[in-house]
């Protein structure tokens, strides 16, 4: 039973939003030069962009893209869950202490391949900062 109590508590930590955010990327727009841009200053250009990335959070667009990279790792977990007690179950093994191991590995793995292959902030976070700074007179360029 610990072990169970130990494999959810760790499932729990990797899914967690402090650990999430830390694996942002911290792209953010690049604004071409254009003639409204050129005759802004560096704080009121920066105001902006902030304003617009708040408006994207506001507006129920996520930065991160979590809850999907969450409900990936959730059926990733329970399908190495399945396959580690099969296994085990035909080898001669736990099919309880598998189950769990293949679980918090699945979870786990899904986690951190999910976070290392997203797109960072997500399309449609993006576009909202996008149309967002279009209004406000910028050209983005591209995100870096």
């Amino acid at each position: 039973m610990k072990l169970v109590r130990f494999a959810v508590a760790c499932f729990w930590l990797l899914m967690s939003p402090p650990l999430v955010s830390a694996f942002e990327s911290g792209k953010r727009p690049i604004l071409y030069p254009n003639a409204h841009y050129k005759v802004m200053d560096e704080a009121s250009v920066r105001t902006d962009v902030e304003d617009c990335w708040q408006l994207a959070r506001e507006s129920g667009a996520s930065e991160t893209g979590e809850t999907q990279i969450q409900q990936q790792a959730a059926k990733d977990a329970a399908a190495l869950a399945v396959f580690g007690a099969a296994a085990a179950a035909a080898l001669g093994g736990d099919p309880h202490r598998a189950a769990v191991a293949g679980a918090v590995g699945g979870g786990s793995a899904s986690i951190a391949a999910g976070m290392l292959a997203q797109e960072n902030p997500p399309g449609v976070f993006r576009a909202i900062v996008e149309r967002c700074l279009f209004e406000k007179g910028y050209e983005v360029a591209g995100w870096e």
